[in-house]
Order: C-alpha cells, then sequence, then structure tokens
C-alpha cells in the first residue's frame, strides 16, 4: 500500500511539474513578443530622428541650386548637424594665467600693506623714543634763592660751603635729594635704602649703611659698591640737614621737612 501511495505521489510531482513548465512558456513568448514590440518601436524612433544622409543633402542642395533657393537645404543641414564651440587657444591661456596674475598682484599689495605697517612701526618707535629720553631743565642751584633752601628747612650760606666740600658723586645725590623734595622725580635707590637704616635706627655710621645696603633684602650690593655709596651719604644727609653729623657719626634731624616728606611718601621698614 505504501509503494502504491509513493508512485502516485511522484506521478502528481510529475504532474504538477508539467503544469508549471506549460505555465512558464505563455509568459516567456509574451515577454519575448513585449521586448519585440519594443525593439521595434524603438527602431521606427531611430529611424524617425535620423538625418539625412550626404547623398540625400547633396542632390537636395543640387535641385535648390537650379530652382536659385538654398535656405531650406541651409536650415535642414543646421538641424542635422549640431555646431560645434571651437575654445580659443589663447583665451585658455589667459584663463589659465589669470590665478597666478592674481596671485602675483595680492602678493604685490600684501608686501606694500607689509611696508606701510613697518614705516608706521618705525615711526611709532621714534616718537617713544623721543617721549623716553625728553627730560624737563636740568635742576641747579643758581636759580633759588633763600626762601627756597628755608622751605626745605636749610640755611643757604651754611648749605652752600657744604654743597662745594663734597665729593662730585655726593653733589649729584644732593641735588637730587632736592629736586625731588621741590616735586621732582625720585630719588636714588641708594639713598632710600641708606635713609630707610637712618630713620629706623636713629644714628648711622658709614659702616652701618655699608651693611644696610648689603644686606638689602630686594637687592644686596657687593662690598665695592656699598662702601662707595655709603661714604657719599656720610655728606649728603649733613648738607641737606636731614641729620647732624659728629665727627664719624650722623644723628637723625626729625624735623626736617626733607625727612619728614621721605616718611610720607616712602614705606618705613
Amino acid at each position: 500500500m505504501s509503494s502504491v501511495e509513493n508512485v502516485m505521489t511522484n506521478d502528481d510531482l510529475d504532474e504538477l511539474t508539467a503544469m508549471l513548465q506549460s505555465l512558464d512558456e505563455p509568459v516567456k513568448k509574451a515577454a519575448q513578443v513585449e521586448n519585440t514590440d519594443d525593439i521595434d518601436d524603438l527602431l521606427l524612433g531611430l529611424d524617425a530622428g535620423v538625418a539625412m544622409s550626404s547623398d540625400d543633402v547633396a542632390k537636395e542642395l543640387f535641385n535648390e541650386e537650379k530652382a536659385g533657393d538654398f535656405s531650406s537645404a541651409l536650415n535642414e543641414l543646421e538641424l542635422a548637424h549640431e555646431p560645434i564651440n571651437v575654445i580659443n587657444a589663447e583665451s585658455v591661456e589667459s584663463a589659465e594665467n589669470e590665478p597666478e596674475q592674481l596671485g602675483l598682484i595680492e602678493v604685490e599689495e600684501c608686501v606694500d600693506v607689509n611696508d606701510e605697517l613697518k614705516v608706521q612701526q618705525s615711526n611709532d618707535s621714534n616718537t617713544n623714543k623721543k617721549a623716553r629720553t625728553a627730560r624737563g631743565p636740568r635742576f641747579t642751584l643758581s636759580d633759588k634763592d633763600d626762601s627756597f633752601f628755608n622751605k626745605a628747612g636749610l640755611e643757604t650760606d651754611i648749605f652752600l660751603d657744604a654743597y662745594e666740600n663734597a665729593p662730585v658723586k655726593a653733589k649729584d645725590k644732593i641735588l637730587n635729594l632736592l629736586n625731588w623734595f621741590s616735586g621732582g622725580p625720585d630719588i636714588s635707590v641708594y639713598t632710600v635704602i641708606s635713609m630707610r637704616h637712618l630713620l629706623t635706627e636713629k644714628k648711622a655710621t658709614s659702616n652701618s649703611i655699608k651693611i644696610a645696603l648689603m644686606s638689602n633684602p630686594e637687592k644686596p650690593y657687593p662690598l665695592n659698591t656699598a662702601s662707595t655709596q655709603a661714604g657719599q651719604m656720610m655728606a649728603v644727609f649733613p648738607a641737606t640737614g636731614v641729620a647732624v653729623r659728629d665727627g664719624g657719626n650722623l644723628t637723625l634731624n626729625e624735623e626736617s621737612p626733607i625727612v619728614k616728606k621721605f616718611v610720607a611718601e616712602y614705606t618705613i621698614g
């Protein structure tokens, strides 16, 4: 019984396969017919759009020549043949060179701008240098009267005598101190350190001032510099009334207007 069922099953499969194949054939034929129709349509369209052959054109021109009218033949030639654009070699070269020329122009403009900036910076630098080097009139004693010295707490004759006997470098510091007192620039750093030492200790010697300069926390000065500056201060302070000198000792004059101005404007300590 099972063998019969198997045989029937195989037959059924064969019949089903045959039926499917028979169904495929009309579809393939229809597709082939469709493709053939499409190809025919394309060929017809191409035939309709194909331009006249050269022989036909020549014949038509010959006929038109006899009739004396070439317009229709020329129109057909224009329609049959598309125009060809001819590129001028010179225009191509100029177009290729144009970016380079533009680049050169841009570079030249940049160079010009840089030159102008350099000139302007040079002028500004020169102006700044002139402003830095420009100074007011030099401070001198020749135009000072008794009122000036009295304001500083000095007697004119005593001061001038002390000034004339002071060392050259000490004279410069005396003038600097009086100029600052009358509203001029700051006094020297050596004078500031020495004044602070004198204000703190109330007394000072050449050796103590030297040690103060050598032990300055912001900038310790070497022995030779400290010794030279300390010797000058031993002449500066008595001449300006900052201290009273007795031999090698200096005693602070707290009533000196110069000392009071220094205390008001400089930090002590």
